[in-house]
C-alpha cells in the first residue's frame, strides 16, 4: 500500500497508523510518499488500481473534488453530500501504533522536512518528556480492553478559544457561544457532582474568565489526560471547531464510555441517541446535563451504553478494522 501525505500533521495519525497496523497484519508493503499537490488535511491511499482521498478537515467544505477519485471519504459529512462516491469517516481520534516502527519506514529526507517536524519529535519522545502529545503515550496497544466501573465518574476536560483572536464576525460569535458551554458546563457538573473531574486547560483566557476551573497544566499532557479518562464512566462533549464533533468523542467511544453530547451535525453511521449517546436538545443547553448525567447513573445505565460503545469504536474506530471498513466499501 502506499499513502501519500501533503505532509505529517495530527489530523493524519489516526490514518497512519491504521495502515501501518493493516499492513503488519496482512503482511504487506506500506509506503509513505509526501506530494505538495495534496491539500492539508488530505491523503490519498493507492489500493491496487484504486484512490482513495481522504478528507480530514473539521470544515463541512470539501478540501477537493470528490469526482477526482474513485473514493471520497470524508470526517465531517453533511447527510446531504453523502451521494455518489463519497462516505463518511465517522469520528476521529489522535491515536498511534508503534511509533518507532513508523518512523523507520519515512525516508530521512522526510524525517527532516520542517513540516513533518512535530509529530516527528512526538513519534520519538517514547519516555513523554520532552511534548504533550507523545505518540508513545496515546499508543492503541495501552487503550483498555475492557469497560470498567468506576462508580459513574464524569469527566469533561476542555479548552477555551479567543474570541479576539479571529477577525470574522461569526466566527467571534461561535467561539463565544462554544465558551460560554465549555465554562457553565464544567460548573454545573462540579456543582452538582462530587464524583467528578472537569477542567479548562489554563491560558492566558481562562485564567481571566474562568480561574475557577482551571487545570494543572501538569495533568494536561495526553498521558495524564488518558489516565483520568481511565477513571470516569460518562464523558461530556460538545462541538469543536466548525461546529463539527472534536476528537474528544472519539476518544471516549474507545475508551467505552458513556457520553452526553450537544447535537450532531454529521453523518455518524449506526451511531444512535439512547444507544451511543445522550443528546442535549441546543448547543448551549449546559443546563440540561444534571438531568442526562442523572439518567444515564440510574441503575447504572452507563456501563451498558459504555459497552455500546466500546463494541461500536473497535468496529469502526479501532486500527484493526479502519481500513478493513474502507476496503469493504469500496471492494478494492
Amino acid at each position: 500500500m502506499i499513502l501519500e501525505l501533503p505532509s505529517w500533521s495530527s489530523h493524519h495519525n489516526m490514518l497512519i497508523y491504521s495502515v501501518l497496523f493493516y499492513c503488519e497484519e496482512n503482511n504487506l508493503d506500506f509506503n509513505i510518499v509526501f506530494s505538495n499537490k495534496i491539500m492539508n488535511a488530505g491523503a490519498v491511499l493507492h489500493v491496487s488500481e484504486g484512490r482513495i482521498f481522504f478528507d480530514y478537515s473539521d470544515s463541512i467544505l470539501f478540501i477537493d473534488d470528490p469526482k477526482k477519485y474513485d473514493f471520497y471519504f470524508k470526517r465531517s459529512l453533511r447527510q446531504a453530500d453523502y451521494i455518489e462516491n463519497v462516505y463518511p469517516l465517522n469520528f476521529q481520534v489522535n491515536f498511534s501504533y508503534k511509533s518507532l516502527s513508523l518512523l523507520l519506514k519515512i525516508n530521512f529526507k522526510s524525517l527532516i522536512d520542517n513540516r513533518n517536524r512535530t509529530e516527528v519529535i512526538r513519534g520519538i519522545d517514547y519516555f513523554n518528556i520532552g511534548t504533550n502529545l507523545s505518540h508513545r503515550a496515546m499508543d492503541i496497544r495501552y487503550f483498555p480492553e475492557k469497560v470498567n466501573d468506576n462508580n459513574g465518574r464524569i469527566i469533561f476536560h476542555t479548552r477555551l478559544w479567543d474570541p479576539k483572536n479571529n477577525s470574522d464576525f461569526k466566527e467571534k460569535e461561535r467561539r463565544e457561544i462554544q465558551n460560554e458551554f465549555r465554562i457553565e458546563a464544567c460548573r454545573i457538573i462540579k456543582n452538582n457532582f462530587k464524583n467528578s473531574s472537569v477542567g479548562i486547560f489554563p491560558d492566558s483566557l481562562s485564567q481571566k474568565i474562568a480561574p475557577d476551573l482551571l487545570l494543572d497544566l501538569k495533568k494536561t499532557s495526553k498521558k495524564e489526560y488518558f489516565s483520568s479518562l481511565l477513571k470516569a464512566d460518562i464523558g461530556i462533549a460538545d462541538d469543536g471547531l466548525k461546529d463539527t464533533p472534536g476528537w474528544k468523542i472519539g476518544e471516549y467511544l474507545l475508551f467505552g464510555k458513556s457520553i452526553v453530547s450537544t447535537p450532531l451535525n454529521v453523518t455518524i453511521e449506526e451511531f444512535d441517541e439512547h444507544v451511543h449517546y445522550e443528546k442535549l436538545s441546543t448547543r448551549n443547553a449546559y443546563n440540561e446535563l444534571p438531568e442526562k448525567i442523572e439518567n444515564l447513573l440510574s441503575e447504572k445505565k452507563y456501563l451498558e451504553m459504555g459497552q455500546n460503545n466500546f463494541i461500536w469504536s473497535n468496529l469502526k474506530l479501532h486500527p484493526k478494522n479502519y481500513i478493513k471498513r474502507i476496503l469493504f466499501i469500496t471492494k478494492l
